[in-house]
């Protein structure tokens, strides 16, 4: 017998693996195949083989998952850089109509008195924000802001980040409200809502009326 074969049978009845004896021994894994596929093993070896089977298995979906989902990842960015350079600007007709549909989504409809729009997405606030501004020209003096928070997020962070957001002051701030809404409580992870939720509340039955008209406008058109 030659005697790589035999070390090589040595080896692989110790428990190493086919990896492990071709780098030691500079044979490759087809070699060792047929060297070893008479081979018996005690119980112990067996099971440590099997064990490192599977170990190695699963090493390998786990890396091949990672790598799958890295691709994945990085040909939804690449996607949305493109589609997102093809807006560039909008008009204030988009404005308006975008805004309208935004209101319709997420906006309180049965106020008769004032407008409400409540959202932890600061990207949205900012657009509903630009909307209420230039579209139903909202006076700055007329905006309400109330905040709610979970109890371990600080209050005066998240004012502050929300102040930057809408472009509005400390004095239009209501009191805050520190709760876990029973829909979230033990369910949803305060750190998903890291500055919180925020309310804007407007006091102008005019643009509830003109609000309310504009979504039933819309309503009739599709």
């Amino acid at each position: 017998m030659r005697k790589d074969k035999e070390i090589a049978i040595k080896l692989r009845k110790q428990g190493k693996s086919y990896n492990e004896i071709s780098k030691v021994l500079g044979i490759p894994k087809s070699t060792l195949s047929g060297w070893f596929k008479d081979l018996r093993f005690s119980n112990s070896i067996k099971i440590k083989l099997i064990s490192e089977t599977k170990e190695k298995w699963a090493r390998n979906i786990t890396n091949y998952n990672k790598k799958r989902a890295q691709a994945i990842l990085e040909k939804a960015k690449k996607i949305q850089d493109i589609e997102s350079k093809k807006i560039k600007n909008i008009t204030d007709k988009e404005l308006w109509l975008l805004g309208t549909a935004l209101y319709w989504a997420e906006g309180t409809k049965r106020e008769r008195w004032k407008v409400r729009f409540t959202n932890s997405d600061p990207d949205m606030i900012r657009f509903m924000m630009c909307y209420f501004r230039n579209i139903c020209n909202i006076e700055e003096e007329k905006f309400r802001l109330t905040l709610q928070i979970h109890p371990n997020i600080s209050e005066e962070e998240a004012k502050r980040y929300w102040r930057n957001v809408t472009k509005l002051p400390s004095s239009q701030f209501y009191k805050t409200l520190v709760a876990i809404s029973k829909a979230s409580k033990k369910k949803r992870e305060p750190r998903r809502l890291p500055y919180g939720t925020l309310n804007i509340s407007i006091s102008d039955v005019n643009a509830v009326n003109r609000i309310k008209g504009w979504l039933k406008g819309l309503t009739q058109v599709v």
